[in-house]
């Protein structure tokens, strides 16, 4: 799917989810950042855009509310604006200082969506928690005073997150996995997600998860 034809699966899923369409206007607004003629670049807003629709599709399959894991999905990675574009295209030769410099994304993008989208800002800090030497390490105050099962959502809708980020990433070739499909992508979906092996299943038998 092109990047156009992304854009507009975003405006017609927020409608359908209820969202207003001045804040599905600032989200896109906001994530075009990332809409660069630099394929480097424009591989990000794309992958975004996937990823804020899959989240929207995980949670309406486990009964969560769509609108924040479809603006979260959408915008996880807007701070990524702020890498350099030579870190940002790498697909080899990863070096620890790479990785710490993209890093940084996280709280980037947190600090360029709070203020607009407070509790999908909350959710996308968490994107990064549940892998192996997760960050970011320390995690700012919530932005409002959240009841009780609210703070316990924004971690759960964060674990919803980080599975559709990490699905969409295993598509695309990186320095740990390089160019896989099919089974070896799923394989890696158990692998990587051992908390969630029973709904990683529902997911591929649901038709959301297909390769």
């Amino acid at each position: 799917m092109n990047t156009e034809d992304l854009e507009q699966r975003f405006l017609e899923t927020a409608a359908q989810v209820g969202l207003a369409d001045n804040h599905s206007r600032n989200a896109l607004a906001l994530i075009a950042r990332l809409r660069s003629d630099d394929v480097r670049v424009r591989a990000h807003y794309d992958h975004s855009l996937r990823v804020g629709h899959l989240a929207q599709q995980i949670a309406t399959l486990t009964y969560h509310e769509s609108r924040p894991l479809l603006l979260a999905g959408t915008l996880h990675d807007i701070g990524k604006c702020q890498i350099p574009v030579e870190v940002l295209g790498r697909t080899s030769n990863w070096t620890e200082a790479d990785a710490l410099v993209m890093q940084q994304h996280v709280m980037a993008g947190y600090e360029i969506v709070r203020g607009s989208f407070d509790l999908s800002a909350e959710i996308l800090l968490w994107h990064h928690k549940f892998q192996k030497n997760g960050y970011p390490e320390l995690l700012p105050a919530h932005l409002h005073p959240y009841c009780d099962s609210t703070k316990v959502l924004i971690i759960e809708y964060g674990r919803i997150l980080a599975l559709a980020d990490v699905y969409d990433a295993l598509h695309r070739p990186n320095d740990k996995f390089g160019s896989i499909t099919g089974e070896r992508i799923k394989a890696l979906m158990f692998e990587l997600n051992p908390d969630r092996h029973i709904l990683v299943t529902y997911l591929y038998e649901a038709g959301v998860f297909t390769s």
